[in-house]
């Protein structure tokens, strides 16, 4: 599978060597360098979590190709529900010294999730968030988290971005955990199965090589 839920299904994945409904309208968490906000996990890693709501459903690991000279066109992986995709077949090609030059094509994990949050500039609002999931990823912070506590639902965290591009990090510090249910009345999350882009294999060299529309920044993410 190209989407995976639960921290099991997650630590398999991550731990695999590497190999949107497109019409969605979703708001993105957009944060300046050295921005901060209070946030609110609104999905859980895991079902066994004691804070985990069908409704709010879990947060997912995606297997993402991304066009290493275009940051804006990306995808997920195909070749376990199609048997191909163009993603894995540009990166076959690809040789080591292109990887120098301009990245890679090879496919990675990404997380995404929802959040409420609190900016200080306007009401609260649901926003999604992605993350890849490297060594140096604030998705470490929450596995760890939801490890050690069962939860990353049940409190308030302060979140700040560091940086751009593909120099941003993001720096995550847990708030107290609830001393009284939250109260969830009035949040809606996102379809996050929904949100990712899923590309059909016939359309991929378009899509991936700039053929189609452009893709705008307003409906897909494309923050690191």
């Amino acid at each position: 599978m190209s989407i995976m839920k639960g921290l099991k299904a997650m630590e398999r994945a991550i731990d695999r060597p590497s190999q949107v409904d497109g019409g969605t309208k979703v708001r993105w968490l957009k944060l300046d360098d050295s921005q901060s906000a209070k946030v609110r996990f609104i999905n859980e890693l895991d079902e066994d979590s004691p804070n985990y709501d069908p409704s709010r459903d879990l947060a997912i690991i995606v297997s993402e190709h991304t066009n290493p000279k275009d940051y804006k066109r990306k995808a997920v992986c195909t070749i376990e529900s199609e048997g191909r995709c163009f993603g894995c077949d540009m990166a076959r090609r690809e040789t080591a010294d292109d990887r120098k030059r301009g990245g890679s094509w090879r496919s990675r994990f990404r997380f995404y999730c929802n959040l409420l949050v609190d900016d200080g500039l306007e009401d609260s609002y649901v926003a999604v968030w992605s993350q890849g999931v490297g060594k140096q990823s604030a998705f470490n912070t929450l596995k760890e988290y939801a490890i050690d506590t069962g939860s990353i639902s049940n409190r308030t965290w302060r979140m700040k971005r560091q940086g751009s591009g593909t120099d941003t990090v993001y720096i995550l510090l847990p708030g107290d955990p609830d001393t009284e249910k939250f109260n969830w009345s009035g949040v809606e999350p996102y379809n996050l199965e929904k949100v990712v882009r899923e590309v059909p294999y016939a359309e991929q060299e378009a899509f991936y090589l700039g053929f189609d529309a452009p893709v705008s920044s307003d409906t897909k993410n494309v923050d690191w």
